[in-house]
């Protein structure tokens, strides 16, 4: 990241997952609101007003904020794969509909959880799309397998954004409603398995690293 670009990280203590806000000039980008309070506060302590936001997926532990920041901020936008913008929508594929059991499974038993939907994204795209923002470059790359609207995003060429993918120490977990392998072996494993080593990842959950080039074997696949 160049010197004037802040890179900010929020992470949920129940779902464990990350949102990033990328700050410059009092202006900042959201990756994935997971919760309604918590990213709202950062901003606000920060002093950055959202002029956009970006999805990685549609599973609610990345976009349960998603409503909360639109009320907050209307009019900023959101930008996700179509699928994803639709996936929205489904209180099954969101995975609310099955959040609580997920949880419990994760050593989170007795948790409420209740199912709810979101708007479709502002910004939906097919394959890729890319965007200038503060003069960086952040460019989005539809990745299936985790889900059906899984995406990654490239900012300034030097960190990409990866969702679901490159958490250190698990495997890509496919067996989720909607999750593929097929689609993961033919589109998305490829895409990983050529990213530089040295590029620095900042995944759906834990913290940032640096790239080996070993990581994306991780699936077992």
């Amino acid at each position: 990241l160049c010197a004037v670009l802040s890179l900010a990280r929020w992470s949920d203590p129940l779902t464990e997952s990350n949102c990033y806000l990328l700050g410059e000039n009092g202006r900042a980008v959201v990756i994935d609101p997971n919760h309604p309070r918590g990213p709202l506060e950062l901003l606000e302590r920060l002093g950055w007003k959202p002029e956009l936001i970006l999805l990685t997926h549609e599973h609610c532990d990345h976009m349960a904020g998603l409503e909360a920041l639109r009320r907050r901020w209307p009019g900023v936008p959101a930008a996700a794969t179509a699928v994803c913008s639709a996936n929205l929508q489904d209180k099954r594929l969101n995975m609310t509909q099955r959040m609580e059991v997920y949880l419990t499974f994760r050593g989170k038993p007795g948790v409420s959880y209740p199912p709810f939907v979101c708007a479709p994204a502002e910004l939906p795209y097919e394959r890729r799309w890319e965007t200038v923002w503060q003069g960086h470059r952040l460019q989005c790359e539809a990745l299936p397998g985790h889900t059906p609207g899984s995406a990654g995003f490239f900012l300034d060429g030097d960190t990409f954004l990866s969702g679901d993918y490159l958490i250190r120490g698990e495997k890509v977990i496919l067996r989720l409603p909607g999750g593929s392998e097929t689609d993961y072996r033919a589109r998305t494993r490829p895409f990983l398995a050529q990213l530089p080593p040295g590029l620095r990842i900042c995944p759906g959950h834990g913290a940032p690293y640096t790239l080996t080039g070993e990581e994306w074997s991780q699936d077992g696949l």
